[in-house]
Parts: structure tokens; sequence; C-alpha cells
């Protein structure tokens, strides 16, 4: 390996170690292919030098045919596998929780379920939530992965939307117990593999009140409970259980919402793949303004999009392509870069985002 100057980077190289910045953030993970974005990026972060591997033409052309995409990178990292053990090892413990408050009306201890929520989030360092989550999308998804997933997306996206503590705490809690009521509705329902009857979805629809009816007694923020009865509710009052439509829904409820729909699509089902980011975001630009309340799915979709830059993607064409930079106006056709050739997808209408890898 070399220690090389930022001034002397070049595409391609590849780097021998994480690359951290202030408070041990990880900005790169090791074995990153750099692009001129990304060395510009460590030049955004002052930094001065970085060990590289070393190697001659021969060998950058060897690494350009076996060039790995982003998540399988970030899984090999020290972080991912931190993540993915503290993640796992807190849904078996919610699984429990959430059965005894369902069940045996046990109190919720607010304070100790925001803790194990920030013991995964602190793991992550400087690497997106929505990046790990990414890389933990061929798992099963149950209705417990979902509940901490949301809790994680919430705890985001309340960030986003600069909220104190006290209210972020609460927000994140939301999320976590929004599908509570699902322990009620039966199994065959719930982990059905093929498409729902009508009976079938009005039973399904019922965790939203049964989610309430939990927690109603419990000694919790009032707006935790109404996320639970409410993240259903969409803003053009196609929504359920009540049918509300914009004001009558509450504030948490619309944001869960927004989390939980984000992580459902993105998310792999027995019944179907995870749907692209890119399609879910697609899906979010053509009817957001009419489902979901605008001080909140704008800020979502501009910043969920702009996590996804530095994925490596599969264009429609068969091609692997890198996500360089977001179109503001078009945010799930985004430039992308494939060997030395920029695209913006939003200009070409042929080429078309297929999946991230």
């Amino acid at each position: 390996m070399s220690l090389v100057s930022v001034e002397d980077l070049k595409a391609g190289m590849i780097l021998s170690d994480d690359v951290y910045i202030f408070n041990d953030k990880l900005l790169m993970p090791k074995g990153t292919e750099l692009t001129d974005y990304l060395i510009s990026k460590l030049g955004f972060y002052a930094i001065k030098r970085i060990k590289v591997k070393d190697f001659s033409p021969e060998d950058l052309s060897a690494e350009e045919e076996t060039q790995e995409s982003y998540a399988t990178r970030l899984k090999r990292t020290a972080e991912f596998k931190a993540f993915k053990e503290e993640f796992f090892k807190n849904v078996y413990l919610f699984k429990t929780d959430f059965l005894e408050i369902a069940n045996d009306n046990v109190k919720i201890e607010p304070e100790i379920f925001i803790n194990k929520v920030s013991s995964i989030l602190d793991t992550c360092g400087g690497v997106s939530v929505f990046d790990m989550l990414h890389c933990m999308r061929d798992y099963d998804d149950t209705t417990f992965v979902h509940a901490l997933n949301t809790a994680l997306i919430c705890n985001v996206f309340g960030n986003w939307l600069n909220m104190d503590e006290t209210d972020l705490q609460a927000l994140t809690l939301a999320g976590l117990l929004h599908d509570i009521g699902k322990i009620r509705v039966p199994d065959s329902i719930v982990k059905k593999t093929g498409a729902l009857t009508e009976t079938e979805k009005t039973l399904m629809q019922t965790h939203t009140v049964y989610g309430y009816e939990i927690l109603k007694n419990q000694d919790i923020d009032e707006r935790i409970k109404l996320a639970a009865l409410m993240h259903h509710e969409r803003c053009d009052g196609t929504g359920y259980p009540k049918s509300l439509a914009d004001t009558q829904i509450a504030d948490f409820a619309k944001i869960v919402g927004i989390a939980s729909e984000y992580d459902s699509l993105t998310a792999a089902r027995s019944y179907r793949e995870a749907i692209c980011p890119f399609d879910v975001i697609r899906t979010f630009e053509l009817e957001g303004l009419q489902k979901y309340d605008a001080r909140y799915i704008l800020i979502f979709l501009e910043h969920i999009t702009n996590s996804l830059i530095n994925n490596t993607v599969v264009l429609n064409d068969g091609q692997q392509a890198e996500v360089i930079m977001i179109n503001r106006q078009f945010l799930s056709r985004p430039v992308v870069k494939i060997g030395n050739e920029f695209i913006d997808l939003s200009k070409n209408k042929k080429l078309s985002i297929k999946s991230v890898i």
C-alpha cells in the first residue's frame, strides 16, 4: 500500500484502509474505488493523505473488471458487522417485549426502548442507516424487523426535521410501536405468502385499531398512540381505518406513515422481491403530494435520494453504474457514472435504474 496525498489521487485507485472523519465516523470503507466525486469529497473533509493499494495500469484494469458494489464492500466493514449483530439481538428482545405488552399489559419503559435503538445507531459511525438497512434486505422481513427498521428511519427522519431530543425520542418510539397491533391479527393473515382476500384485508387493517387499544392505557406520549392508530391514513382520504384527511391526521402518524411505507416497499416480501428504492421514490414523486403532507414528504425524498449517492446500481440495459449526483427536479433519475462517462438519467429517458446492488 502507499500513503498518497489527496492532490495526487486518481480515479480508479482503491482504498487500502478505512477513511474516518471527525468523531471517528466512517467516511469511506476499505476497498472503495475512488471516483472524481469521491476524491473531491475527501478534499471537502480536509483529509490530506490516505492509504491506497499499489497498482500498475494493468492492475487498475483488473480492478475495474472485478469491481465490487458499494454494498458488497460495506458488508465487510466492522461497522456493518457490529450493526447487524446489534440489530438482530434487539429484534429478538423487542419481540419478547411486544408480546408481553400486548398480551400481559406489561408497562412500557420508553427509556429502555430508546436505549436499545440508540445502541444500534451507535454502531453506524458515519455510515448512513439507509446503507446499512439496504445491505440487510436479503433477510426475511417480519413484523418485528419492520418495526425496528421504521424506528431507525424515524430517528433519522426526525433529525432531518430538526426535532428536539424529546420529540425525536417520542417519534422513534412511535416508529417502533406503530405495528404492535399486528400481534392480535392471525398469523395466517400476517404471514400469508399470496394475495389477501377482501375479508383478510379487512382483518389486516384492524391492526391499527388493535395497536391503539394496546397502547391507550400506557403512560407514554399520546402522539405514539395516535401514530399506531393513524399511520395508514392518507391526506387524500384514501387510508384506513377512518378515511381521515389532511389536518385530521396526527403529525406523528404522517411521519411514521412515510417511514413505514418506504421500508415496506424496499424490503423483500415472501410474495415479491424488494422494490428498487428509485422506483419507490418515483411513486412518492407521482403520488406523494396527494397522499402525504408536503411538509414531510418533500424533506424525506430529498434526503433519502442523497443517501443513495455512491451506491452501485444496475440499469435497465444491464450496465452497472455509480450514483454520482441527484437531480432535485427528478429525484428518481439521478446522474450516474459508467466508466468515465456521466449520464443524466433525467435527460436520457431510454435508461432507468432497475436495482441497487
